[in-house]
């Protein structure tokens, strides 16, 4: 789905087509609500520490996608600070037109062209703003000591304002303000909204038809004796009107000076305005819509009107057809979708007017605090009109529940809703349930399934292993998962923490630095905050394990690690020689000397020698001082051991030597011919060394 995005400026630009900075973090959907000849706003919740949250201030100004595709212009009048989130509301900038005042100005007789453009010269100071018209028809009008917007479409400080004076209204597109014969367009659009439809709400009025007019003009041009009176005409009717059906109501224009003119003008109350039809007005959900399947062609339908466009629907409380435009909607800008629309043909009640008293004055009310139980006796009305429902009162003589069944006998019904003190419940299996549906009174809903296009709540719950007590909640933006009321996980931004009981263990996630002293060969952190996976634990009692079968894997413990295997490889990429860097290398319980090239540790030879080394009896004089400094002795005990060989063996330092005609061998010249420590006396000595190897189980 196309993300539109919310622009915010410090000032209006020059070219209204430059974007401004671009407001991604909206808590929740921004709306725009318009209402014809009325309101025009902005409202949206913004993160407080969101992107450019600077520039949301009043007296700024926001841009966004209206439901025609154009970008409109918003004033930031409002401004209020929530825990996590600013609340932002604004009003289209052509209401900063009504900054502007108008001491007098007076049209005798002109087009919408005229008067407009007499507003403007009237002005007390310069702006922005171009007044406009297509109304074609003349009018006399007076704007007298009063802001331009309230001459158009307010009170025009007690006088009639423009738009009831010419029958026309006001159009803002930025800074073109212009006065048109009508919003929108008919395009034969036809609807029938049925009697099922719990998205459209109908409100339907014929208190007010008028179907016979007593019409009252004004006093005939050059003829202003006081004793006059103004020209009447009684009484203009539509056809089918008799006695029995006449509904009479009374009109004034003061602009027709002959009777002509007068029937005229009060034909065109019938034609346009419609008076004698009854006032209907259609309130649409269209998230509701959207999401009920059987309706899906009727939400594409709707989805293509725009603001005053003309709908000819079928009333489902008579069974007529009325024309009904669209005379207010609230839009969802990023989406480029319509929340809600109102379609409704009673116009007056969107022109502001006062002429005498022959104008009508209506107010509606849109009762925000409607109870439940007035929403249930709503509910039971469209139930029992359309489904055959019965609705009963029990116990008979002090009622203390509500039943609406689908049969009119309590022990027969099987499809009931059910209200009393402990809730409100649903069951397909009679009065006694069980019930599916449920809404219990303290507090909690019960069903299989719940449809919604928006859920807006501090903290989500659910509970997903009822055996073991796991709860899953979302809570300002982490989700959570708790056990028997203690918190073990957690997922944030941060990444995803672990509990045990009120004890923190560690976060897996991309924040912090657990290795600041770690770097690479040119100073710089190998692990910055944000650019690495990281598993950390907050101390080493906090132990960090991997492993994939029991009894083997890598263990973390702080400064001390176990890896617990048979065999551990190293490898190069590719295959290529790989490089082990520590300070000390223990191997069988022996250190491998540094310097030795790997030798010293295991007893035997080193293995390789220090470059100065050549000779044999170097090479021999290097393994015993290696072999005798990794098994502890110290560095003066191990030259007096040298010391003691060369006194032996000679210089050749020659390990493998016989005494010359005498029965000792080796480094120490062991004797085995008077007292043998293995065996019987013998004068060979490299067997006896060879007895003492096997006895001392030496196999290499």
């Amino acid at each position: 789905m196309t993300q539109n995005f919310i622009y915010a400026y410090t000032a209006i630009p020059e070219n209204l087509n430059d974007n401004g900075m671009a407001l991604p973090d909206w808590q929740d959907l921004p709306e725009i609500n318009r209402v014809l000849n009325g309101a025009y706003r902005f409202y949206g919740n913004y993160a407080r520490d969101g992107q450019y949250r600077s520039y949301l201030k009043k007296g700024n100004f926001l841009k966004a996608q209206v439901e025609d595709g154009s970008y409109q212009y918003f004033e930031i009048y409002n401004i209020k600070k929530k825990l996590q989130s600013v609340s932002v509301t604004a009003r289209h900038i052509g209401f900063m037109a009504n900054k502007n005042f108008i001491i007098d100005s007076f049209t005798a007789n002109g087009n919408g062209t005229q008067i407009m453009n007499n507003l403007k010269a009237s002005l007390t100071f310069k702006q922005r703003f171009n007044y406009l018209s297509n109304v074609g028809t003349t009018h006399q009008f007076t704007a007298k000591q009063v802001g331009p917007i309230d001459a158009i479409i307010g009170s025009n400080n007690g006088n009639q304002n423009l738009t009831g004076v010419t029958g026309g209204e006001l159009e803002m597109d930025n800074f073109n303000l212009k006065l048109v014969k009508q919003i929108g367009a008919d395009n034969g659009f036809r609807i029938d909204f049925g009697i099922n439809l719990e998205a459209i709400d109908e409100d339907y009025d014929d208190e007010s038809i008028i179907n016979s007019l007593f019409l009252i003009g004004g006093v005939p041009d050059n003829d202003y004796d006081q004793d006059k009176e103004p020209i009447t005409y009684g009484f203009l009717e539509i056809a089918g009107v008799n006695d029995s059906n006449r509904r009479i109501g009374k009109r004034e224009n003061s602009e027709c000076k002959a009777v002509d003119e007068l029937k005229k003008w009060g034909q065109s109350l019938f034609d346009k305005d419609r008076i004698h039809e009854p006032k209907v007005t259609h309130t649409i959900s269209m998230v509701a819509l959207e999401h009920t399947l059987e309706y899906e062609d009727m939400y594409e339908e709707l989805s293509s009107l725009h603001f005053g466009d003309v709908v000819h629907v079928r009333a489902k409380e008579v069974d007529i057809e009325v024309t009904e435009r669209m005379v207010e909607y609230t839009w969802f800008p990023t989406l480029g979708k319509f929340k809600n629309i109102v379609l409704g043909n009673d116009l007056s009640l969107y022109t502001s007017t006062v002429n005498n008293q022959t104008q009508e004055l209506k107010q509606k009310i849109d009762n925000r605090t409607e109870t439940l139980v007035q929403n249930v006796l709503n509910a039971t009305a469209w139930i029992t009109g359309n489904s055959g429902g019965h609705v009963v009162f029990r116990p008979e003589k002090a009622p203390s529940e509500i039943l609406i069944m689908d049969k009119n006998k309590v022990a027969t019904a099987k499809r009931v809703w059910r209200w009393n003190l402990n809730g409100l419940g649903y069951s397909s299996n009679g009065v006694n349930g069980p019930f599916e549906l449920a809404m219990t009174s303290k507090g909690e809903i019960v069903a299989d399934f719940i449809k919604v296009g928006i859920i807006n709540a501090n903290v989500l719950q659910t509970s997903f292993n009822n055996a073991t007590g796991d709860v899953l909640k979302l809570v300002a933006g982490a989700l959570q998962i708790w056990n028997n009321k203690k918190k073990i996980m957690e997922l944030t931004k941060k990444g995803m923490e672990f509990w045990n009981g009120s004890s923190h263990i560690g976060t897996i996630g991309t924040k912090g630095n657990p290795f600041p002293g770690v770097v690479d060969k040119n100073g710089n952190p190998v692990v910055s905050d944000g650019n690495s996976l990281l598993l950390v634990a907050d101390n080493p009692q906090k132990i960090i394990g991997l492993s994939n079968q029991s009894g083997t894997g890598h263990l973390i413990t702080g400064p001390t690690q176990f890896f617990v295997g048979n065999n551990f490889n190293f490898f190069g990429p590719n295959g290529s020689k790989a490089i082990l860097t520590v300070d000390r290398l223990i191997v069988g319980g022996k250190e491998v000397i540094p310097g030795q090239n790997g030798g010293g540790g295991s007893g035997a030879g080193t293995g390789g020698y220090p470059s100065e080394v050549t000779s044999d009896a170097d090479k021999f004089a290097w393994d015993l001082w290696s072999y005798l400094l990794a098994n502890g002795y110290s560095k003066a005990a191990a030259a007096g051991i040298l010391g003691n060989v060369q006194g032996e063996v000679g210089p050749s330092m020659n390990p493998d030597t016989e005494q010359i005609s005498g029965p000792a061998y080796g480094w120490v010249q062991w004797d085995g011919s008077a007292y043998p420590l293995v065996g019987a006396p013998t004068w060979n000595g490299r067997e006896y060394v060879q007895r003492l190897i096997a006895a001392a189980g030496i196999k290499q």
